[in-house]
This record gives C-alpha cells, structure tokens and sequence, in this order.
C-alpha cells in the first residue's frame, strides 16, 4: 500500500459496524452474569463457563476463517456468522438449562470469534499507509462505543423487562441488522477472489509463525487483563460495594466511556512514540491504575479501562507493519492464542473468586499485565524488526 491510495470505505464501513455488533453483544453478558448464576443455580466457577467456552469456541472459529478464508469471499464468512449470532443469541433467551445455556455460549463464541476477526482484516486493506493505525483506532473506538451502550441497554431493559432472557432476545436482532447491511451493492467490488491469496497462504514462512505467535501472546495477556476487569467489574461492585444492577451497569459504563474516550485519541492523534514504547506505557500505566482501584477506591479501575484501550488496536498496527501480506494469517494467530488464554482466564478467575472473592481474584491481573510487558520489552531482541 502506498500514501498515494485512497480509503476503500465500503470496507472500513462494514468492518466499524461489525466490531459495534462484535462489542455491543460480547458486553451485554458481564451485567448479567450474576442474574444467570441466581437464575441457573449454578456457582461462580461453574458459570465462568459461558465466557470460557464462547472463548474456547473462538479457536476453533479462528482455524475455520482461516480455512474458509481461501475458499470464500469475506463478506460471505462474515454473512453466515452474523446469521449464526442471531441463532445462537435466541438460544440462549430460550435455554431450560444451563447445559443448554453453555451449546449455545459454544456457537455463539464461533459466531463471535469470525465477527470480531475479519474487521482487522479488512481495515488494513482499506487504508492507505499514512491512514492505517488511525482508522485501527477508530475500529477499535466502535468496540468501545457499542461496550458503553451495552451496559446501558441491559440496565434500561432491566427496568422494562425484568428478565435476562428478553434482552438476549432483543439484542439478536442487531446481527441481524448486519447480515442485511452486507447485501448492500457497494460492497461488490472490495471483497478479494479467494484465489487471489493462495499465494500468500503457500509462502507463509516459519520465521513469520514464530513472530506471529510471539505477538499473539503479548497480546492475549494484555487482553486477558481487560477483559477480565470489563466482564467481572459488575461483579465486583455488585459483591463487594453492594450495588444493585442498575447501579453496577452504570459502572461498567464508565469503564467503557474512559475505554471509548481513549480509542478516539488514538485515532485522532498518531504519537511520535515507536509502537512498542506505546504498548509498554499502556500496560504499566494500566498495571499501576489496577491497584490504586483496588486498594483507593474503585474509579481507578475506570481509569485503568482508558490505559488497557489502545493495546489492541496498537498491536494490529504493529502486525500489519510486520507482516503486510499476510494479514490474514497473522490476525487468524492472534484470534486462535487469544481464544485458547481467555478460557483459561474465565475458568482461573471463576475458581479464584470461588474460593478467595473477586476482590482478591482481581489482583491477578497484574500477573497478566507484567507478563505481556515483558513480552514486549523482548520483541526487538529476539526479532530484528524496526519497531
């Protein structure tokens, strides 16, 4: 890609609206996580379940958009696992049980997993070079605005409904909303013949899986930590600051306001700083903001929200640097370690507050906040890349 290309906003368009519908469903489970527990029976370890195996069944979704990658046009993946959210959102609004509950956790996890993949991919296709870490941002900044209306829209339903369920009914009309979005004929042209990519797929090298697979663990620490304060914080405040629903979603909300809020600076500023200074800022400064929320008072892990932000979408800007045709395979990498770290964060942290609280169990991420730093002060070392 070169200065001189202009942004392709079919692409960058449906890939915004994908990663809102990706942010706005993966977020609405968090302020309802106690409310499932109370109306299964089940215990905290028990229910960390839902997340664990949606995040489980995000590796297997990885390896498919990888497979049907070179098979199927984007948009065609991304049609059938908007289709298939729908489908699995109703189950859960349906479910007898929670065993019931977790098959449909399990397909909505795939659904998620391609829904929440094919956006990096195509937005690094849009872009122009000058262009690309911003409008990464600003993908990212859609995830943080559809995490702050979640939270909201549970609460106000809640009000209405009373029911969980209903609002697991309700929001199943919003992939829906993208499947019909993706019909449109703008997107015709801007979606790549499969054929065109074998080249890529058969000169993948090894020294490339090895960085990819570096990077898809840096990542996925820093991402455990996130997501465990996004998906436990009402937890937290319902348990140990006695908040009711409403109360706690509208913590969460802050969350993903300071979430959005630094997103947006991202993408309308580009800092002078290299790529890895920036990530080692973040996660110190997210690191030092978690225990001040912890032992101060709680609004710090606000602020902590507003520091773990850029991680991710700094991280595909250093992918698409590093590996520039091969984004498709580098970006499947990072889906399929993430899946596999976010399981075993949602069962680690599940047992822990079993048996010490979610208070105590919150300091752990401090362990996966150190071990993504370390990861990306050694990136250099090991692998010559200008970073």
């Amino acid at each position: 890609m070169t200065n001189t290309m202009k942004i392709i906003w079919p692409l960058i368009l449906i890939s915004y609206f994908s990663l809102f519908v990706f942010g706005l469903t993966d977020n609405i489970r968090g302020p309802l996580f106690l409310d499932i527990l109370n109306d299964f029976q089940v215990s905290d370890s028990k229910g960390s379940w839902m997340f664990a195996l949606g995040s489980i069944s995000g590796f297997f979704a990885s390896r498919l958009a990888r497979y049907l990658l070179f098979r199927v046009t984007r948009r065609l993946i991304l049609q059938a696992a908007s289709l298939l959210m729908s489908l699995s959102l109703v189950g859960l609004a349906l479910s007898p049980n929670f065993n019931i509950f977790l098959i449909f956790s399990f397909l909505f996890g795939i659904s998620s997993g391609i829904i929440g993949l094919i956006p990096n991919i195509l937005v690094p296709l849009g872009s122009p070079e000058n262009k690309k870490q911003q409008l990464l941002s600003g993908l990212h900044a859609m995830y943080g605005i559809s995490s702050l209306i979640a939270p909201l829209m549970v609460a106000g339903m809640d009000m209405l409904f009373h029911k969980w369920r209903y609002i697991f009914g309700l929001v199943a009309l919003i992939p829906f909303m993208l499947f019909l979005y993706s019909l449109h004929p703008s997107h015709n042209e801007h979606h790549a013949n499969p054929e065109k990519k074998s080249t890529v797929h058969h000169s993948f090298k090894f020294f490339h899986s090895k960085a990819q697979i570096y990077l898809a663990f840096m990542l996925s620490f820093a991402v455990c930590s996130e997501v465990m304060m996004s998906s436990r914080l009402a937890l937290f405040m319902r348990r140990v600051w006695n908040y009711d629903l409403e109360q706690s979603s509208l913590y969460v909300t802050y969350f993903f306001i300071a979430l959005l809020l630094s997103r947006l600076l991202f993408t309308a500023k580009k800092f002078n700083l290299s790529i890895i200074n920036q990530l080692s800022i973040s996660l110190v400064s997210t690191a030092l903001m978690l225990v001040c929320g912890l032992m101060v008072h709680p609004f710090f892990l606000v602020i902590a929200g507003f520091c773990i932000s850029p991680f991710f979408p700094l991280t595909i800007s250093l992918l698409s640097n590093e590996f520039p045709e091969d984004m498709d395979s580098a970006v499947s990498m990072i889906m399929t370690v993430d899946s596999f770290m976010l399981a075993f964060m949602h069962l680690f942290i599940g047992k822990l507050t079993d048996n010490f609280g979610i208070n105590h169990a919150f300091y752990y991420a401090l362990f996966f906040l150190s071990t993504s730093l370390v990861f990306a002060q050694a990136y250099s070392f090991f692998f010559k890349k200008n970073t």
